[in-house]
């Protein structure tokens, strides 16, 4: 199954590392980010990726090449200026309209999410997307409980999230391309619109997958820790 990973931004979140750095290889535990995620996807037997990049291309090209080291094969499509998420899958529609299924996986998440099992499942449901979820997520910021005059009745901040979250991975049926276009991004439009629309549209839950969004310079110390506690990628 042809996996995309999505690098196609400049990183805004993590100025100013990425005014010269591509944000997927920004160090990590020893490690570039993104070669965390390559690792985990050889090993659930996804060896068939297509990295979508904007900044800094050649940095990906010369560290990882065509993908033997790690037992996969990369194939790079350069893109000239992002297009948001469902966009950037757009543009490869002549890579992906043929294939069976294809996953996709954000370029900036962390997480040992069972892609292999998620990617079974939406085969035998047949689904148009089966969308990755995760539970425990930090949310960012504080959440209040007020009565009926406004009094706080409570205060967390950074409640971990019970209900199912986004995972920032997902399985699709080529007929997802058909809501795919430039500036359409999968959570705010894609999504939405094929469930509005009647098509088949699954979550699959796990659990008891780590994940975290590397998305800010204050992620990189806590991601870092969960990976050294570990003693290996995954």
């Amino acid at each position: 199954m042809k996996t995309v990973i999505l690098l196609a931004g400049h990183g805004t979140r993590m100025y100013p590392l990425t005014y010269y750095v591509n944000k997927g290889m920004i160090p990590l535990a020893g490690r570039p980010l993104i070669e965390h995620i390559i690792i985990k996807l050889a090993e659930q037997g996804f060896d068939d990726l297509i990295i979508a990049v904007t900044a800094f291309p050649e940095q990906l090209r010369h560290y990882f090449a065509d993908g033997e080291r790690w037992n996969v094969h990369i194939e790079y499509v350069e893109r000239p200026r992002p297009s948001q998420t469902a966009g950037e899958v757009a543009a490869l529609a002549g890579k992906l309209a043929q294939e069976e299924a294809f996953l996709v996986h954000y370029g900036d998440i962390i997480s040992n999410l069972d892609c292999a099992a998620m990617a079974d499942r939406h085969l035998q449901s047949r689904a148009t997307a089966t969308i990755g979820l995760v539970t425990g997520v930090p949310f960012h910021g504080g959440v209040a409980e007020l009565d009926a005059s406004d009094r706080l009745l409570s205060f967390v901040e950074k409640p971990l999230m019970q209900q199912p979250v986004h995972a920032a991975i997902n399985v699709f049926s080529p007929r997802v391309l058909d809501y795919c276009a430039v500036g359409k991004d999968f959570s705010n439009d894609v999504i939405p619109e094929m469930i509005a629309a009647g098509e088949e549209v699954i979550g699959y839950l796990d659990p008891q997958a780590y994940w975290h969004d590397v998305g800010r310079l204050s992620d990189l110390d806590i991601v870092a820790d969960f990976l050294q506690k570990l003693g290996k990628p995954w």
